[in-house]
């Protein structure tokens, strides 16, 4: 059985495809040995590290966008325009008070601390803690003070963080972008189409399009242009990342198929992450 150590990247609510990629993997025969996160990536490989990914998928999939709005607890902070503290209680209720000592597989959540300028490995310590840190995106959710730090979103610095898999024990490097600039539409052979007559052919959606965004430009809110900066910024480092500390399997979700804050899509973005992992690893989805 090949072992992979895993890298899932930041992209907020594109992160639901980290769980179409974990699954895929297990249904393929690959061992997950190591995760290594950031921002969503670190919440999706926390819950998977600590044996609650179903529990996870179940409730983030149930999610309507009334639900997801219901979640938003806004703060009258400069610091962060949402405390974050009902989904944190969300999740906390699924891990309780698990330390990363003691999960089964080794786990690595990045966040960036603001004061020194530089990334933050948890490797230790409460996982909700390292989490929370990680998912702060910075403008938006609320910094994690711990001792003299800021603690903001990892995706600041590294957001496909390859590096804390270097020295680990496994076979291959599977890394997962999210924050890949596509710009068309991909297909997938799928041979159950094949049955119907069809071309065998399936597209992956785009959900919207830079054209789109821009002609929308002078819709968005503080939120969106927040968003839209961070996104920016996450695109040019990961090709950097990614250069620098090359993976064996790059799987990448192109940044238009869904906002960083539209979590009701995640049955959406789950097919998207399977669909990308199947291609990304040259296999072919079997017939139903």
């Amino acid at each position: 059985m090949p072992t992979v150590a895993l890298v899932l990247g930041s992209g907020g609510a594109r992160g639901n495809a980290h769980i179409g990629v974990i699954q895929v993997l297990q249904e393929q025969g690959f061992d997950i040995v190591s995760i290594s996160g950031c921002s969503m990536g670190a919440a999706v490989g926390g819950m998977y590290a600590a044996g609650k990914l179903d529990l996870f998928t179940t409730w983030i999939t149930s999610l309507s966008r009334f639900d997801v709005l219901r979640l938003v607890d806004m703060s009258f902070l400069s610091m962060g325009i949402i405390r974050g503290e009902r989904v944190f209680s969300k999740l906390q209720e699924m891990v309780g008070d698990v330390c990363i000592e003691q999960l089964p597989i080794r786990y690595t959540a990045v966040a960036t601390d603001l004061v020194k300028r530089q990334e933050v490995w948890f490797q230790s310590g409460l996982l909700m803690d390292a989490i929370r840190a990680s998912v702060a995106v910075p403008g938006l959710i609320m910094p994690v003070r711990k001792e003299h730090r800021f603690l903001v979103d990892g995706g600041l610095l590294n957001p496909v963080p390859i590096s804390p898999t270097v020295a680990d024990q496994a076979d291959m490097i599977v890394a997962v972008n999210l924050n890949a600039q596509l710009h068309h539409r991909r297909s997938v052979q799928r041979p159950d189409l094949n049955r119907e007559g069809g071309s065998g052919e399936w597209f992956i959606p785009e959900a919207s399009t830079d054209q789109a965004w821009a002609s929308n430009h002078m819709q968005w809110n503080k939120v969106d242009m927040l968003d839209r900066c961070f996104e920016t910024m996450q695109a040019t480092l990961a090709k950097y990342k990614t250069a620098g500390y090359e993976p064996d399997v790059e799987i990448n979700i192109d940044s238009s198929s869904c906002g960083s804050q539209e979590f009701h899509r995640a049955k959406h973005m789950i097919e998207l992450g399977r669909l990308a992992t199947l291609q990304a690893l040259q296999i072919r989805e079997p017939a139903s």
